[in-house]
């Protein structure tokens, strides 16, 4: 009787053991997409985030440049009119 019984385990057993390997592999597969698919979607966020930052800089860069701009248009007039007073006060030696 055993030996009728040893040609089938000797047919099932390595099935056995290719299931279960298949099962582990595709258990790990899944592990490994989900954990890519969660690093991407946190990769995202922050390149969002930092886009976001980067666009907040720029604009505060922006302003502060046309601040700068008007205060130096604004000096530039000032310059002249003392430039005028100067020349109008101080007359001009002629030879």
């Amino acid at each position: 009787m055993e030996t009728l019984l040893t040609p089938p385990n000797y047919f099932k057993n390595p099935q056995i053991k290719s299931d279960k390997t298949d099962a582990l592999m595709e258990q790990r597969l899944k592990w490994n997409t989900e954990s890519s698919d969660k690093r991407f979607v946190d990769m995202q966020k922050n390149f969002e985030s930092l886009l976001l930052q980067s666009n907040n800089h720029i604009h505060t860069v922006d302003v502060k440049v046309e601040a700068l701009s008007s205060s130096v248009n604004m000096m530039g007039n000032q310059i002249t009119k003392l430039a005028t007073i100067i020349e109008e006060r101080i007359p001009k030696k002629t030879p």
